[in-house]
């Protein structure tokens, strides 16, 4: 079912970090500078030579720091040359002792995790990455996107599917942009563990991302028939509609999602838009949802994104909002995007701490208005420090700033 999506993407090994917390002589940080330029110009016979003189004359202590950065330095030497079988010694070497400062430990031990995965070793994996979110936790910070990916795939190769889930789940959930791919993990793993309303949500977002792609009107629509757990015969529903004979809600329901099944999204919005025209569907959350995903499903974003507010005016709650908030801003409608976040905001919005603020203060960015935009990144960074996003922006938006009063 899953396939492999990292390689290049998710492999990055950081550059050494000289911390404050510890330091080193200026003929070490020579050295150490050097040693990284030849990496970075992928001149490794050279990087080799001065890694083996520089460990072998003068960083013999395993107990030392610069030690610490040595082995680091021989990890990121093999890793950038795919070699990470070779790699993974050195760095387990270098976050051994504890002697790395805190940003650099949890770098390597990232880097560590990246080296199990790509040689299969799955349960090392997860322990890596488990014992880094744990130190991570202890300075209030959380896992980035990419790196919940990488362990929510690790537990999937070690069949267990409720850990794997809910850490891709999260992954979705706190990346600042829809991630196709992603989604489709999420979404299979959701129907795999039968929760039906989280694949119907997950769905919905995989329609609005690519409603060019015809399996996932299918998936869906066999989501929609799995949480009603109901064989559904439907031949003659077509009929009864041409005719104007059709007269319950549940034919009309039902009419809509084989016509959803059989990949004609454009009619299931003619029978929803008519059934609740007379009537004969009710106006409920549900049923906008619903006729939302067949607007999805018929490419017509604008719609769609009506059709959910329709539904929360019935019935609204902090994750609709979010959602709606969240459509919006993938289809750079900003001021319908600032206005749902700020809602859901308001309603108490809790899943995800700090990352509706930085999608309200990317929201605030694209329509320049800079003073409020830095208001919401700064609470997202106080209140989310797992990921640099939110400084990256203030950064940028204050050199924006002093470029305009310069």
């Amino acid at each position: 079912m899953f396939k492999y999506i990292f390689l290049l993407l998710i492999l990055s090994f950081y550059q050494p970090v000289f911390s404050t917390e510890d330091t080193i002589s200026q003929a070490v940080a020579r050295y150490l500078t050097r040693i990284h330029k030849y990496m970075e110009a992928e001149d490794w016979i050279n990087a080799e030579r001065e890694l083996e003189q520089t460990a072998r004359r003068y960083f013999k202590n395993e107990d030392s720091y610069e030690r610490a950065l040595i082995n680091q330095l021989y990890g990121q030497f093999y890793a950038m040359q795919r070699d990470y079988k070779n790699a993974i010694p050195w760095f387990e070497k270098a976050i051994a002792k504890g002697r790395l400062p805190f940003a650099a430990d949890l770098q390597v031990t990232y880097s560590l995790a990246q080296c199990y995965f790509q040689t299969g070793r799955y349960t090392d994996v997860i322990n890596t990455l488990e014992n880094y979110r744990t130190k991570a936790s202890k300075r209030g910070q959380n896992m980035a996107p990419v790196q919940l990916m990488v362990l929510g795939i690790a537990y999937f190769q070690e069949q267990e599917m409720l850990k794997a889930y809910l850490n891709i789940a999260e992954a979705n959930a706190t990346s600042t942009k829809l991630n196709e791919e992603w989604l489709q993990y999420e979404f299979a793993l959701a129907v795999k563990l039968e929760k039906y309303d989280d694949a119907i949500s997950v769905g919905q977002f995989l329609i609005f991302v690519n409603p060019e792609k015809k399996s996932y009107w299918k998936q869906l629509s066999g989501v929609y028939y799995g949480s009603e757990s109901e064989e559904l015969s439907l031949a003659g529903l077509e009929l009864a509609y041409e005719n104007d004979v059709l007269d319950k809600e549940k034919d009309y329901i039902d009419l809509a999602r084989y016509f959803m099944y059989k990949e004609l999204p454009i009619k299931a919005v003619d029978v929803l838009n008519d059934g609740i025209k007379i009537q004969k569907v009710k106006k409920t959350r549900k049923n906008y949802e619903f006729l939302a995903d067949s607007y999805f499903l018929s490419k017509d974003r604008v719609k769609g994104i009506d059709a959910l507010i329709k539904a929360e005016k019935i019935d609204s709650d902090a994750n609709l909002s979010y959602k709606i908030g969240r459509f919006a801003f993938e289809n750079e409608d900003w001021s319908k995007s600032i206005n749902y976040f700020k809602q859901a905001k308001n309603q108490g919005y809790e899943k995800y701490p700090g990352r509706l603020e930085l999608l309200l203060g990317i929201s605030y960015f694209e329509i320049s208005n800079y003073k409020e935009a830095l208001v919401y990144l700064n609470e997202s960074k106080e209140i989310d420090t797992s990921t640099s996003a939110a400084e990256g922006w203030i950064s940028y938006i204050n050199d924006i700033l002093g470029t305009q009063s310069s």
